[in-house]
């Protein structure tokens, strides 16, 4: 075993162990987890740049129009010049969180006199294991609540924060409303009118794209191709045909986010519209199920958090509510670009894991805390967008 005393044992433990230190560990099924995590969908594929920033705050610069210097002339004309200057620097502070773990003397439960060197190793692992579970998945699923928390102008985007700042959720950056302005709680658009500390109606291209659907799983399951094909279409740049290294390649979203419900709707509404099923391999025409569907090759993706999550206009315009009470019923698709919107964390301070301490007061206890400089920033939001019904769907 490690030096030390049996409390600050985990720690060397696992350090001198690297990362088999679980080998052996008594496992535990973990209940805990979700049936889906958003974070993987915005990170998959990214290089570590493009996501770890170093400083005191986040920051980068977009470049939203072109502020033109063409003009034709004739021969011997003065030509007027100028010294146009583009690009909107934007500064996003660090959100700090924590999460802890704890021990006792009497929870790892030796005696260091009188248990064999074997048994104090496996009691260490299965000890360690089951605090490093629970502080793993506790952090992942406050992250994924985070990323789809109600919008908060107060300690999101303000730069006297209420209280402790907390990050941009995704519908901070992606609404249904008209004006680009996300919706608080209450119902009541962000009054400063920035976002990421830009002006919304300054920048008309500072916006999410929008369109609306109808859904009845009885006599209409077609408009929903129609409005995704629309969408689609809003959601593709072009690159400059001369100079492209000046522009960003061409792009379309990765992945489409939806509710359970919107899940549901959308494979009935390809099996409605197929004259037979398409099933996998040599189940072929045998198989109702449509597996890891998508759009134009767009896949679709179930987020669990879409299913309560109440981030909508009520029916009367007063509340916020999940899109089973919304204005308007029924399934939200979520159209995202993960190339522009990411989880941003610093370069020294991410799940920073501190060393034990021992709180006054209570000798036998350890507590070990964990800290992370984080936030969710996005980089253009007109290549993100948000498909919602025109109307009260009826589900499948």
């Amino acid at each position: 075993m490690p030096g030390g005393t049996p409390l600050e044992s985990f720690t060397t433990l696992m350090a001198s162990q690297g990362p088999a230190w679980a080998s052996g560990a008594e496992e535990l099924v973990n209940e805990a987890v979700r049936r889906s995590y958003t974070l993987a969908r915005i990170q998959n594929g990214k290089n570590m740049m493009e996501y770890v920033q170093g400083g005191d705050e986040i920051t980068d610069t977009i470049f939203f129009e072109e502020k033109s210097t063409w003009q034709r002339y004739n021969p011997n004309v003065t030509i007027v010049r100028q010294n146009p200057q583009t690009g909107t620097t934007w500064t996003v502070p660090w959100s700090f969180g924590t999460a802890h773990m704890s021990w006792t003397k009497q929870e790892i439960g030796l005696n260091k006199d009188t248990t064999t060197r074997t048994y104090r190793s496996q009691r260490y692992k299965a000890v360690m294991f089951q605090k490093h579970q629970n502080l793993e998945t506790d952090i992942c699923n406050s992250w994924e609540d985070e990323l789809w928390a109600v919008p908060d102008e107060a300690n999101m985007e303000s730069t006297t924060p209420s209280g402790p700042r907390v990050p941009y959720s995704l519908p901070c950056f992606i609404t249904e409303e008209t004006d680009g302005i996300p919706l608080g709680a209450a119902s009541t658009p962000w009054a400063g009118g920035n976002v990421q500390r830009i002006g919304v109606a300054a920048n008309a291209k500072w916006d999410n794209q929008r369109e609306t659907y109808t859904y009845n799983s009885a006599t209409d399951t077609t408009n929903i191709f129609a409005s995704m094909s629309d969408m689609l279409r809003s959601l593709k740049f072009a690159r400059l045909p001369k100079g492209p290294q000046y522009s960003d390649k061409t792009t379309s979203p990765h992945v489409i986010l939806c509710s359970g419900q919107g899940m549901t709707n959308y494979e009935h509404a390809l099996r409605t519209n197929q004259d037979e099923f398409r099933g996998i391999g040599k189940t072929s025409g045998q198989d109702p199920d449509y597996h890891n569907p998508t759009f134009r090759n767009v896949p679709l993706d179930y987020i669990e958090a879409l299913d309560t999550a109440a981030i909508y206009d009520d029916t009367a315009g007063t509340a916020l509510a999940a899109e089973t009470g919304a204005e308007n019923t029924g399934p939200r698709y979520w159209w995202i670009n993960g190339q522009y919107l990411n989880f941003v964390v610093h370069s020294e301070n991410y799940l920073v894991l501190e060393d034990p301490i021992r709180p006054s007061g209570q000798p036998f206890t350890r507590v070990q805390d964990v800290d992370c400089w984080n936030n969710v920033i996005c980089r253009s939001r007109m290549r993100h967008g948000i498909m919602s019904p025109s109307a009260d769907t009826v589900n499948a």
